[in-house]
C-alpha cells in the first residue's frame, strides 16, 4: 500500500515538471480556461450528465432536490414521506453511495454517511449538476453510484434584484422564499430567506375494507437563511463565501401498523465555504476551505429515548490546473478533512483525519476525448484503496456519439459503522470495487424537430459491503463486512422537441432496468444468494410532455416504479403522475409567474417504504416575482 502512495506521489512530480517546460496556449480567453476548469473535474468524460440552471428550475414543480431527482432523472428515492426522509438509490445502490456537493465539498454526514435529500431546497442555489456511475477518484469516499453537485455562482452584471417565492398547498403546506442580490462589477452579494412548513395530515386507506385514517404527528418545519459574497479582486483574482444556516424541526409519524407516535427529530446545520480562484497566464489556482457544524436530535418520549449528536468538520483543499499544448488538460489537487463528532453511543469524543492526493489529466482532439484519474486517501493513518479511473467520448458520426468509463470506487466506513456502541466494529474494511458503464448517444434535426436517443448499459461490483446484522448468540445488532453486491442493467433514454416561434414541445423520457443482487447467502437478515437488494425495483420508468406557448406553460409528469421487497413485506408497483400549469410574463424590469401543480393526479394509494403511506392527491398554488435592474 506504501508503493502504492509513493507511485501518485511520483505522479504528482512527474505532472508538477509540465509547468517547467510545457508550451502553455496563452491564445486562450481567460473565459473559456475557467469553464473548462469547472467542467473538468465536475463533468468528467465517460459518461451522461444532466445539468439545471436557474430559468430551467423555475419550469420544475419539484422544491428540493429528493424530488428533482425523482422527477428528472428517473432515480429512485425511498421516499418516508412529505417532509421526512429521502434518500437516493443511484444503479442499486444505498443512500451513502451518492455524493452530494455544495459548492464543492461534501455535506454527507460523516456519522450516517448519507444526507436527506429532501432538507436541500432547489431555491437554495443557482444550478444543479448529476451524474451517475463512479467518481471516487475526484471526488473521495460515496461517490459510487452517483454525483450531486449544488452550486452557487455569481453574476457581476446585476446590480440591484429582489425576488419572492409564495407556495400554499393541501395539508397546511406553506412556502415563502426571498431572495436579495445588490452588487457592480466588483462585488455582489447574494442573500436567500427560506420558511417551509405543513401539517402534513393527510388520510390513507389502511385496507379497502376499513375506514381511512388521518396521520398524526407528521408536521414538519424548516427554516434556511443563505449569504454569498463574490469579490473580484481584478482580472485574475476572485474570492467567495458562501454562508448556510439551516435548522430543521420534524415530527414522526406512527406507521399504518402504529396506533401512536410522538416521536420527532431536530436538525441544526451551520456552513461556511470560502474560496479563492486565481486565473494565471499558465494555470488556474483554487483554494477553498470550510467548516460546517451540524447537530441531530431525535426524541421519542414513548420509550424514553433521547439521541443527541453532533458533529464538526474542517476542509482544506488546494487545486491547480492548466493547459499544454492546446490539447492536454491537467488537473492536481490534495486536500485534508478533520472531523470532530460526538454521542452518547460514543466512548468519548471521535476524531478522524482524512487526507488525499488525487490528480486528473483530459486529451481532447477532433473526435476524441480520453480523461484519466487517480486518487490516493490516507484514513486516520492508513490507506483507503488506491482509485482509478478512466473514461472514453467518441464522436463516430455528426449523429453518433460513444461513451466508455471503467472506475475503482470506494465508501469508507462511517464514524457510527465504527465506534457506536454497541455494535460498531473499529475493523471494517472499505466497500469498493470496479464499475463499468458504456453509452451510445444519437441525435438528429430536421426542420423544427429534435430528437436524441441513448441507452447505457453498466456493470458494477462491490465487494466488503457492510451491513448491521444480528449475528447468533448476540442480543444487540453490529456491523460487519458480510457481502458483495452485483448490480448490472440498462438506462435507456429518449427526448423529442418542437419549436416553432412561441410555440415549444417537449416529450421525454426513460426505462430503467437494475438487478443488484446479493452475491452471499446471509442469515440474518436472512437473504439469499442471488436476491435482489430490499428497496430496489428492478424496473422503473418515467415520461414527461411539456408545451409553452408565449407565456403559458403545462407539463404532465408520469413515473412508474417496479415492485419490490421491504425488510418485513413486499411493496407493491406503483404510478404517479404530476400535472403542472404555468403562466410566465415579463414587463420592463418585472418577471413573474403564477403556477398550479397537482400531485398524484390519479389518487394513488402506494407506498414508497413499507408501512409508510403517501398523500393522494394533492394541491399546490404558487406565485414567483422578480425584479432585476
Amino acid at each position: 500500500m506504501q508503493k502504492s502512495f509513493f507511485h501518485i506521489v511520483f505522479l504528482f512530480g512527474l505532472l508538477l515538471s509540465f509547468t517547467g517546460w510545457g508550451q502553455v496556449d496563452t491564445t486562450v480567453h481567460l473565459s473559456a480556461v475557467e469553464i473548462a476548469a469547472a467542467k473538468l473535474r465536475q463533468l468528467p468524460v465517460g459518461s451522461p450528465s444532466q445539468e439545471w440552471t436557474s430559468v430551467q428550475l423555475e419550469k420544475i414543480t419539484a422544491t428540493n432536490i429528493a424530488s428533482l431527482l425523482g422527477e428528472e432523472t428517473g432515480s429512485f428515492i425511498k421516499n418516508y414521506g412529505t417532509g421526512t426522509l429521502a434518500t437516493s438509490s443511484i444503479r442499486g445502490g444505498n443512500g451513502g453511495h451518492t455524493l452530494v456537493l455544495w459548492n464543492g465539498l461534501p455535506i454527507q454526514s460523516p456519522m450516517l454517511g448519507l444526507l436527506d435529500l429532501s432538507l436541500l431546497p432547489v431555491a437554495g442555489v443557482e444550478s444543479v449538476s448529476f451524474q451517475k456511475g463512479g467518481n471516487t477518484a475526484l471526488w473521495g469516499s460515496g461517490a459510487i453510484g452517483g454525483l450531486v453537485s449544488l452550486n452557487n455562482e455569481s453574476d457581476f452584471s446585476n446590480q440591484f434584484s429582489i425576488e419572492n417565492q409564495t407556495v400554499l398547498g393541501s395539508f397546511g403546506y406553506w412556502q415563502q422564499v426571498g431572495k436579495l442580490k445588490i452588487g457592480n462589477h466588483k462585488f455582489q452579494s447574494n442573500t436567500r430567506v427560506s420558511y417551509e412548513k405543513g401539517d402534513n395530515d393527510f388520510e390513507y386507506e389502511i385496507a379497502p375494507t376499513l375506514p381511512k385514517r388521518q396521520q398524526t404527528n407528521a408536521n414538519f418545519r424548516q427554516r434556511n437563511i443563505q449569504q454569498d459574497f463574490y469579490w473580484k479582486l481584478n482580472q485574475q483574482n476572485q474570492l467567495d463565501v458562501h454562508l448556510w444556516r439551516q435548522d430543521i424541526h420534524r415530527a414522526i409519524p406512527p406507521t399504518n401498523v402504529q396506533n401512536r407516535s410522538v416521536a420527532y427529530q431536530d436538525d441544526w446545520s451551520n456552513r461556511v465555504i470560502a474560496n479563492w480562484k486565481h486565473i494565471g497566464s499558465h494555470a488556474i489556482w483554487n483554494i477553498k476551505t470550510g467548516f460546517f457544524d451540524e447537530y441531530q436530535d431525535f426524541v421519542n418520549d414513548l420509550i424514553r429515548l433521547q439521541a443527541h449528536n453532533h458533529f464538526q468538520s474542517y476542509f482544506g483543499e488546494l487545486t491547480r490546473q492548466w493547459t499544454w499544448r492546446k490539447s492536454h488538460q491537467l488537473l492536481l489537487g490534495g486536500t485534508h478533512t478533520y472531523t470532530k463528532a460526538w454521542s452518547k453511543n460514543y466512548t468519548g469524543t471521535i476524531l478522524e483525519n482524512k487526507s488525499a492526493l488525487f490528480a486528473s489529466w483530459k486529451w481532447q482532439h477532433g473526435n476524441w476525448a480520453i480523461q484519466s484519474s487517480l486518487r490516493q486517501e490516507l484514513v486516520d493513518g492508513g490507506f483507503a484503496p488506491l482509485v482509478p479511473v478512466a473514461g472514453l467520448d467518441y464522436q463516430l458520426a455528426s449523429f453518433l456519439n460513444l461513451q466508455f468509463k471503467i472506475s475503482k470506487n470506494y465508501r469508507l466506513p462511517t464514524l457510527n459503522d465504527r465506534y457506536w456502541t454497541p455494535g460498531g466494529n473499529a475493523s471494517l474494511q472499505p466497500e469498493s470495487g470496479w464499475s463499468e458503464e458504456a453509452t451510445i448517444r444519437t441525435q438528429s434535426k430536421k426542420g423544427n424537430w429534435q430528437w436524441t436517443g441513448a441507452i447505457t448499459g453498466f456493470n458494477r461490483l462491490i465487494n466488503n459491503w457492510i451491513l448491521w446484522t444480528l449475528p447468533q448468540g448476540q442480543n444487540f445488532w453490529a456491523a460487519h463486512n458480510l457481502t458483495e453486491v452485483w448490480s448490472r442493467g440498462l438506462e435507456p433514454r429518449f427526448s423529442v422537441s418542437f419549436h416553432q416561434q412561441d410555440i415549444q414541445l417537449q416529450l421525454k423520457g426513460g426505462y430503467d432496468y437494475i438487478r443488484s443482487t446479493n452475491q452471499v447467502a446471509l442469515e440474518t437478515p436472512r437473504i439469499a444468494q442471488g436476491d435482489q437488494l430490499i428497496y430496489t425495483p428492478t424496473h422503473q420508468a418515467f415520461g414527461k410532455l411539456a408545451l409553452e406557448w408565449k407565456g403559458i406553460y403545462g407539463s404532465y409528469h408520469h413515473q412508474f416504479i417496479g415492485s419490490t421487497e421491504g425488510i418485513n413485506d413486499p411493496i407493491p408497483a406503483y404510478q404517479v403522475g404530476t400535472v403542472r400549469i404555468q403562466y410566465n410574463t415579463t414587463i420592463n424590469a418585472y418577471r413573474g409567474n403564477l403556477f398550479f401543480t397537482i400531485n398524484n393526479v390519479w389518487d394513488a394509494n402506494y407506498v414508497v417504504v413499507e408501512r409508510r403511506p403517501m398523500a393522494g392527491r394533492h394541491y399546490q398554488l404558487g406565485v414567483h416575482f422578480l425584479m432585476a435592474r
